[in-house]
C-alpha cells in the first residue's frame, strides 16, 4: 500500500461503514483514484482535509446527513478544488459544479458514471507500468 504520508490520498471516502468503505477502496484504486484514505467521522475527515489539501481530487461522503453537524460540514466543502459524490443524499448537491449524489446501492459502473458526470475521466488502471493505456485520471 502506497505510504499517503509521501504521496497523499487522491480520495477520501467518509463512511461508518467498513465494508462499503473496502469495496469502494478497491473500486477506486482499479480506476487510478488512489491511494484512498478511509474517515469514520468528521473530526478523521477533517484530519485528512487538512493535510491532504494538494492531493485530494475527490470526497465521497456517505455519513448520515440527518445529523447536523453533518450538513454544517458538507456546507463549508469547496468543491472548485475537489469533487464531491455525496451517497444517499439529496438531489440539491446536483446543483452544485463538482458535487453530485449517488445513492445505495450502487454498482461499480453507477459510482464511474457519477464521477464522469463530475468532471473526473477515469478509466481502468493498469495492472503493469509498461501497458499503454495506463494513466490516471484528470479533472475536466
Amino acid at each position: 500500500m502506497p505510504d499517503l504520508m509521501s504521496t497523499g490520498p487522491k480520495t477520501l471516502i467518509v463512511s461508518r461503514n467498513m465494508v462499503e468503505a473496502d469495496d469502494l477502496t478497491e473500486m477506486l484504486m482499479g480506476y487510478g483514484l488512489g491511494p484512498v484514505a478511509h474517515a469514520r467521522n468528521l473530526d478523521a475527515a477533517r484530519r485528512v482535509l487538512a493535510s491532504a489539501t494538494e492531493s485530494l481530487e475527490l470526497l465521497m461522503f456517505g455519513l448520515s446527513l440527518h445529523v447536523p453537524e453533518t450538513a454544517r460540514f458538507l456546507s463549508t466543502l469547496d468543491t472548485s478544488e475537489r469533487s464531491l459524490l455525496v451517497i444517499d443524499g439529496p438531489r440539491d448537491f446536483t446543483e452544485s459544479k463538482g458535487a453530485g449524489v449517488i445513492s445505495r446501492p450502487f454498482t461499480t459502473n453507477d459510482v464511474m458514471a457519477a464521477l464522469k458526470g463530475l468532471g473526473l475521466q477515469v478509466s481502468r488502471a493498469c495492472s503493469s507500468p509498461a501497458q499503454e493505456r495506463c494513466q490516471a485520471p484528470e479533472r475536466r
